[in-house]
């Protein structure tokens, strides 16, 4: 057969394999590259044991992939994740008999996976569904499609190298990995004990505190602006921030400086104790707007608190507000510690509060995730109403 009659059978094939109703993935692996990894000895499974998949991205990917399989006569696929580097984004699937079905792709985390670099895949598994991390964070989870008991088998395909994998039983999800790790939140409680006489003048608008950067300039602390420098290059989401024991309490307040994305969707604040997904945190205050078309004009949005405790969320609370929440517009946000309630401001107006479902100072984990550019989190000191050195104060509050 001549070089070109050779190609055209190729193609031919390709061309066939397309039209026999097979959907893009299947066609995507109809070339099937041999594994650079895989492990038959994985051990029984269930819920609370753990994989986690490390390598490095060769310089030249555009593909790599993890597959847990069900060593039956068709080799069934109980859960395929793909990252595809040139689209960004990674798809979760599961082949049965041959056929693969609905592509999942959605994740609320950005795409974090580049070549030349190395990536650490945390696979969780619990008898609901699988929970994905990615470098140290939680991507998405998956529901099982075929019972995850009946896979023995672990493969990783694609341009990736030097890949391991270790199987662990976990007491929670996902694994924090070096370099990802959770970061302290900034204070500034003594910013008074620098002022005296409670001079109001320690705190400024946003505005003038920093001429260079006007767009992401905080809340404006004299004694602290040096504490502030370090904000314009922005805090990747999701953000978890570390408080100290006891910190939140009565008398303080989380200032949260960021941006609203140009189509917002929606973000959320958890004040929680613990850092993990799994087993589910402990939520003292869940602060999330929620932007739409139902909401009406721009700024309006669907305000939702709530708690999570003994197990489940407590009753949640809701209003449609018009805030000054605007696309692509500079926020400065306050949690407070009040007597009874967390009470929220907005640009220094307050906006709404959540009755206390559990008392602040168990919370040591701040956890934020959704459509804003994140600049600051600070916590601050917020003291008596009766003295000049309250920073937030509840105008419909009438104090004795």
């Amino acid at each position: 057969m001549c070089f070109r009659g050779i190609i055209d059978c190729l193609f031919g094939c390709c061309r066939s394999k397309k039209t026999h109703g097979l959907n893009e993935s299947s066609f995507y692996d109809y070339v099937e590259p041999l594994p650079v990894y895989q492990n038959e000895k994985i051990g029984t499974l269930k819920e609370g044991v753990s994989f986690t998949v490390t390598g490095s991205i060769l310089l030249n990917c555009e593909r790599f992939s993890i597959n847990f399989i069900i060593e039956n006569t068709h080799r069934d696929v109980a859960l395929h994740i793909n990252p595809r580097l040139p689209q960004n984004y990674i798809v979760r699937n599961t082949k049965v008999k041959g056929v693969w079905g609905k592509e999942e792709v959605s994740s609320a985390l950005p795409f974090s996976l580049h070549r030349g670099s190395t990536f650490a895949i945390q696979i969780f598994i619990m008898d609901s569904d699988y929970l994905i991390s990615v470098n140290g964070v939680h991507f998405a989870k998956y529901a099982h499609r075929l019972p995850y008991t009946s896979v023995s088998t672990i493969e990783v395909k694609g341009d990736v190298e030097d890949v391991s994998m270790e199987r662990a039983e976990v007491d929670f999800y996902p694994e924090h990995i070096p370099g990802f790790d959770p970061k302290e939140i900034r204070t500034a409680l003594d910013i008074f004990d620098e002022q005296p006489n409670g001079d109001k003048t320690a705190l400024m608008p946003y505005d003038e505190v920093d001429g260079a950067n006007l767009d992401w300039a905080p809340l404006g602390i004299k004694s602290s602006i040096a504490l502030m420098k370090n904000i314009a290059c922005g805090i990747p989401l999701p953000y978890y921030g570390l408080l100290p024991a006891d910190s939140l309490k009565v008398g303080r307040c989380l200032q949260i400086v960021g941006r609203v994305k140009l189509l917002p969707q929606s973000f959320y604040i958890n004040l929680q104790k613990g850092q993990q997904y799994w087993p589910h945190p402990i939520i003292a205050f869940h602060f999330n707007p929620r932007f739409s078309k139902q909401s009406g004009a721009i700024g309006k949005a669907i305000v939702c608190r709530n708690a999570w405790l003994d197990g489940a969320w407590a009753e949640e609370e809701r209003s449609e507000l018009d805030t000054e929440f605007r696309p692509g517009k500079i926020f400065r946000l306050a949690i407070v510690c009040a007597e009874n309630a967390f009470e929220v401001y907005l640009n220094e107006k307050l906006i709404t509060d959540f009755r206390y479902r559990i008392k602040p100072d168990i919370v040591d984990t701040v956890y934020i995730q959704g459509d804003i550019k994140l600049r600051s989190v600070v916590l601050l000191s917020n003291l008596s109403p009766k003295g000049t050195r309250r920073i937030y104060t509840n105008p419909l509050f009438r104090y004795n």
